[in-house]
């Protein structure tokens, strides 16, 4: 009975874990679009700890250009421009105390994408309230990676097949790893009783 018990609570911190990290990054959405058209993509900024999130930071990948920023409740937010007047980077700074433990927050922006097809790197600094911040800056295998737009003609399949898989792959592994698990416990508990 021991044994199971360890055992349920191995298989209980094993989801959560995955289930936390499998969205516990910052994130462009939708992560792919059509060359030249307006987009409106949504910056979503997840609190992965026991803190406020109180400032985000975006950098605006070249041969991007942002035309516009929706204004939020919480947050408001800030251009720096170039010389030619384009924005360069947008920082959102929380009006009160931003987004606690468990929360996230979509930051909507329109976007004009280039003609060309690519993908363009955001990079994302995420500020908390104990005064640590997060750089999303990283390549798409590092721990921290940046929020990227992949900027194709075939960008209506590609949103969809990615956005589903991306959200699926984390539960099919927790799923699996369980039932293995349970098979284990339920395999040793009959051949006990024997």
């Amino acid at each position: 009975m021991k044994r199971q018990f360890i055992l349920a609570i191995a298989v209980c911190f094993t989801v959560l874990v995955f289930s936390k990290s499998a969205h516990a990054h910052v994130t462009m959405n939708p992560d792919t679009s059509e060359p030249g058209s307006y987009e409106k993509y949504d910056v979503r900024v997840p609190v992965e700890k026991e803190a406020n999130t109180t400032k985000i930071e975006l950098k605006v990948p070249k041969g991007v250009n942002v035309v516009g920023v929706a204004p939020q409740e919480t947050f408001d937010h800030k251009l720096t421009k170039d010389d030619d007047g384009n924005i360069t980077k947008i920082t959102w700074t929380a009006k009160d105390k931003g987004i606690g433990p468990n929360e996230f927050v979509d930051l909507p922006i329109q976007v004009a994408n280039p003609d060309k097809e690519g993908e363009f790197k955001w990079d994302a600094y995420q500020t908390y309230d104990d005064g640590e911040t997060v750089k999303w800056n990283g390549d798409e295998d590092a721990e921290k990676p940046s929020p990227v737009t992949k900027v194709s003609k075939k960008a209506d399949v590609d949103s969809e097949n990615n956005q589903s898989g991306n959200d699926s792959i984390a539960l099919w592994i927790v799923s699996i790893i369980a039932i293995i698990l349970a098979l284990i416990a339920i395999f040793k508990k009959s051949r006990k009783e024997r």
